[in-house]
């Protein structure tokens, strides 16, 4: 059964590539995947980067983003990124992480802020 509805779920997927800040907020996604996006923004943008995520996320939606650390440095992108800074911008818009996972091969250790 678990196999049929995700053939059925998948039989609908529509992948957007577009302007993220300018996606209409009234056209909600299921599932958001962010990876290596938030990390090249001017972290300036970072609000508004999970203000976007909240408007475009359907109620009972799941955001999924990749963290690779990387430490404080001059310049970007990539930009400062962690765990604990992704949290800091989306729960105060309502965001709750379910999961966490820190799988982080060994030989990218040395990324780790």
């Amino acid at each position: 059964a678990a196999a049929a509805a995700a053939a059925a779920a998948a039989s609908s997927v529509d992948v957007v590539c577009a302007d993220f800040f300018a996606l209409d907020a009234r056209v909600q996604y299921d599932l958001i995947w962010d990876c290596t996006f938030l990390c090249a923004l001017e972290p300036a943008a970072r609000g508004r980067w999970a203000e976007q995520m909240r408007a475009l996320l359907a109620p009972g939606g799941e955001l999924l983003t990749a963290v690779f650390p990387i430490g404080e440095r001059d310049g970007g992108p990539p930009f400062a990124m962690s765990v604990p800074l992704v949290r800091s911008l989306l729960e105060p818009v309502g965001f709750e992480a379910a999961v966490v996972r820190d799988n982080l091969p060994h030989e990218e250790q040395h990324r780790r802020p």
